[in-house]
């Protein structure tokens, strides 16, 4: 009986379709949006009208994009090397420990990423609220003065606490994981040649989590690029500038200067950013070898 070579496009139909409308559809529209700008016609009205790559270039002359580019920059340089190394400590204290608290251990380090970022927002905004964060009582009560964390000068690293609390936990789970995949005739061939615990961490953990460390640092990457619930929920706290991140600046483009067209422009130049990034990360990283 000879194949039927439609079969796996009719099994892969449903998927194609709602990617193709879901998310080819609204890309193509962006780019197609970004090709036109607002002109004023008179008495204030304005309206679109073709400008080529006018968008484009106003983009790589706007401050307040370069800036939230800048800022989203030091972020990332600062965040995800202190959430990768937290998670895999933790992934490895997780691996090394066999008592009977270990689960009661992975969901509470896990739980964190289960609450939805705006309700993490609000909560850490609790927290770090001038005159009712226990973290300032505190200080006050050991003679200190009180940190606005909202203040312009921290704010940024305020959320970046805030992501790092988030997302800490699920990167843990997916290095435990990978961990728990190393097949225990290693660890056996190691412990009889004399190897501590040190080593068989050193010489055969890290070294076999490198793939997983590099899916995480790739993901990691994109997740910061795409920062934007924690600071918005911040705005009405305190001072987060308009420009904190890229995706804040673009949504107050679109939503508070009506100016659709610009803002679909800056979403393409943040979507070739974040791909450069990772690429740039990806082929740096794997040098000794493939994923």
């Amino acid at each position: 009986m000879k194949p039927n070579r439609g079969t796996p496009w009719l099994f892969l139909s449903p998927f194609l379709v709602l990617f193709t409308l879901f998310y080819i559809a609204p890309v193509m529209y962006a780019g197609y949006l970004s090709l036109f700008i607002k002109k004023r016609a008179g008495f204030g009205a304005a309206k679109e009208v073709f400008g080529g790559l006018t968008n484009y270039i106003r983009a790589f002359q706007d401050t307040d994009f370069l800036t939230s580019l800048l800022n989203i920059l030091k972020f990332g340089v600062v965040q995800i090397p202190i959430m990768m190394l937290v998670a895999t400590a933790l992934a490895l204290v997780l691996d090394a420990s066999k008592n009977r608290l270990q689960g009661v251990f992975r969901t509470a380090f896990y739980l964190p990423y289960t609450i939805p970022s705006v309700i993490a927002g609000l909560l850490w905004g609790y927290l770090y609220s001038k005159n009712l964060s226990p973290f300032n009582q505190i200080l006050s009560s050991l003679g200190g003065g009180r940190v606005d964390f909202l203040g312009s000068d921290i704010v940024l690293w305020s959320i970046a606490n805030i992501v790092t609390w988030t997302w800490t936990g699920y990167n843990m789970i997916t290095l435990y994981a990978a961990l728990q995949n190393i097949p225990t005739d290693l660890y056996e061939a190691a412990r009889i040649d004399g190897a501590s615990p040190w080593q068989l961490t050193r010489d055969i953990k890290l070294p076999l989590l490198r793939p997983s460390l590099l899916l995480v640092l790739i993901f990691s990457i994109i997740g910061t690029m795409q920062v934007f619930a924690e600071p918005f929920v911040l705005r009405p706290l305190g001072y987060v500038p308009d420009n904190i991140t890229p995706n804040t600046y673009l949504y107050l483009v679109a939503s508070r200067d009506g100016n659709f067209s610009y803002a679909a422009t800056l979403a393409i130049l943040l979507a070739i950013f974040t791909f450069l990034m990772s690429a740039v990360f990806l082929r740096f990283t794997r040098r000794g070898g493939d994923l």
